[in-house]
């Protein structure tokens, strides 16, 4: 294995934190190595809106994660997220052959390649084709059709797309801070590996990830991705809110948040004061944490009933 294949590396570009991963490949397992991680500098709700800001949030990052993995950084994943990705279900599939035979794993790659040859804007590219499920001849819901006997194989995907534009600008933003991008995936998705079981995932469920600008959704139901998602709700309008409810500057309305946010009254355990900053040269004041949550409910319940709408 050559040097930079014993090495994974991802990276996440998000609204307010652009982080950096070094993990070594050990046979079948990976070794975390070190995390780097830098403020965000120059996007917007995932977007880019100032490329040499972001460029040099990226390069924080991997100088902090170089630094403690000893390991230079010369190429990584790159997650795709934001209200500019989409899915949709598409269905395709091919011809065995004028007589029964056995599924070869050729055929249903071919099969998949059908059902995502589906009609797209010329500013959208494929992201993702993930298989729901397979059906030979007249039997359907099959996982793996590979080793059976049929004439005709269908293939049922969800195809997940993004904007060209969007996705070109990050690995243009990586590319300029010395990074080559050896593929993009949905950030979504790559939560769900982690954070899902099986068990989870063939029951049926939504992963919900609160970033700083939006919260993407990804829904799982009988072990397959159904749904994707964003709502245009991030930690950021639970900070800002209590910025101006409070009338604080904005870290520290972002530090009472981490320490003493609770999205309902119901979890508060400890009512005690809570000295926070005023706004400009004007003393600490107190207040209680019921105060905060009076603010944050309404934030909470709105982000929810969108999450329920785009269900």
């Amino acid at each position: 294995m050559a040097k930079k294949d014993k090495y994974l590396v991802g990276l996440d570009i998000g609204s307010t934190k652009t982080s950096i991963l070094i993990a070594e490949i050990e046979g079948e397992f990976v070794k975390f190595l070190a995390l780097g991680a830098a403020e965000s500098k120059g996007l917007r709700k995932g977007l880019i809106v100032n490329l040499d800001s972001t460029v040099s949030s990226i390069r924080r990052a991997v100088e902090e994660a170089e630094g403690v993995a000893n390991v230079p950084v010369q190429e990584a994943l790159i997650g795709v997220a934001g209200n500019h990705v989409r899915g949709v279900n598409s269905r395709g599939g091919i011809t065995l052959g004028p007589r029964p035979r056995d599924i070869e794993r050729e055929d249903v790659r071919r099969a998949v390649d059908a059902a995502r040859n589906i009609s797209l804007p010329e500013d959208r590219e494929v992201l993702h084709v993930l298989p729901h499920e397979f059906i030979v001849d007249a039997q359907d819901s099959i996982r793996d059709p590979v080793g059976m006997v049929g004439q005709r194989l269908v293939a049922n995907v969800y195809v997940v797309t993004s904007s060209i534009a969007a996705s070109q600008n990050l690995v243009t933003a990586a590319n300029k801070s010395g990074i080559l991008i050896s593929d993009t995936v949905l950030e979504p998705l790559a939560s769900a590996e982690v954070c899902l079981t099986q068990d989870e995932r063939d029951l049926g469920c939504c992963l919900l990830d609160i970033g700083g600008g939006t919260t993407e959704i990804i829904a799982y139901g009988g072990g397959v991705v159904r749904h994707i998602g964003v709502v245009p709700i991030g930690g950021d309008h639970f900070t800002n809110d209590l910025a101006v409810g409070l009338r604080t500057p904005t870290p520290e309305a972002e530090r009472i948040k981490r320490r003493h946010g609770w999205a309902a009254s119901s979890f508060i355990t400890d009512n005690g004061a809570i000295e926070i900053a005023s706004v400009g040269d004007r003393p600490p004041r107190a207040i209680f944490p019921h105060m905060l949550t009076d603010i944050i409910e309404p934030r909470a319940m709105e982000l929810l009933s969108l999450i329920r709408d785009d269900l």
